[in-house]
């Protein structure tokens, strides 16, 4: 009998759940009485919340028809920031033994500081007192989850270069995804206040009214942003969270 583990980090570029990548995966993976690549989908169960790693996450279990017979199939989806991991075990269910091996791999998870990220630290503390590196920081440390400590480094960044829109911009996202929603929005409307054509503070204008819960305002805020630059990917962004605060969750 085989057992298979695949692990996979995907970004999103929006902070989430894990919930839409799980969706993604049952609806286009795990479609019953279809064949993919460890066998057919004979059943898949809901996705559910569960915990890996000591981080939040959605699992989704699902009994498939491999190559060596009936084989369970377990994904766990555990979101970190702009990413959400994907992990994949299968094994068959004849040998049952791989089903107490994956309860203690599972229980062995753990989830180190990204690479890039203790590069951003390492950088900051080397040149202390300077815009870049701080701004670095920040960005990583939002965008891998920490929104929160983000915002200390971009505060700092933007004393230093007060004139940076894309520092404001940043400062302002990192409020909001840390529920500092206010603080956020008056950090856009100071980036706006720098860059009154830049799509980046329009975006964060955007995300303000989202943040309010206005989808009304936030929409009439992107159509005006896209009448100056439509093809700018940071409103494509915006655009998306302004859908995902529209859709009605589903199952």
């Amino acid at each position: 009998g085989r057992a298979t583990l695949a692990a996979e980090a995907i970004e999103t570029g929006e902070p989430g759940d894990g919930t839409a990548q799980a969706r993604l995966f049952r609806d286009e993976a795990l479609v019953p009485g279809r064949a993919g690549p460890e066998g057919r989908t004979v059943s898949v169960g809901a996705v559910q919340p569960a915990s890996l790693g000591g981080r939040p996450a959605q699992r989704i279990r699902a009994e498939l028809d491999g190559v060596g017979g009936p084989t369970h199939l377990v994904a766990w989806f555990v979101p970190r920031g702009e990413w959400v991991y994907r992990i994949v075990f299968t094994w068959p269910q004849s040998y049952s033994g791989y089903g107490r091996v994956v309860e203690r791999m599972t229980a062995d998870v753990r989830f180190e500081e990204p690479a890039g990220l203790r590069v951003a630290r390492a950088r900051a503390l080397l040149v202390p007192g300077v815009a870049g590196p701080l701004r670095e920081l920040g960005h990583a440390l939002r965008r891998w989850g920490l929104p929160a400590d983000a915002v200390e480094p971009l505060a700092s960044a933007v004393r230093l270069a007060p004139a940076h829109v894309d520092t404001r911009v940043e400062l302002a996202r990192a409020f909001f995804e840390s529920g500092q929603v206010e603080e956020g929005c008056h950090a856009a409307a100071e980036a706006r206040v720098y860059g009154p054509s830049d799509t980046g503070a329009m975006e964060a204008g955007v995300r303000c009214e989202l943040a309010r819960g206005d989808t009304a305002r936030a929409l009439l805020r992107l159509e005006e942003a896209r009448r100056v630059d439509p093809r700018d990917p940071r409103l494509r962004a915006a655009e998306g969270a302004l859908k995902a605060a529209l859709e009605t969750p589903g199952p």
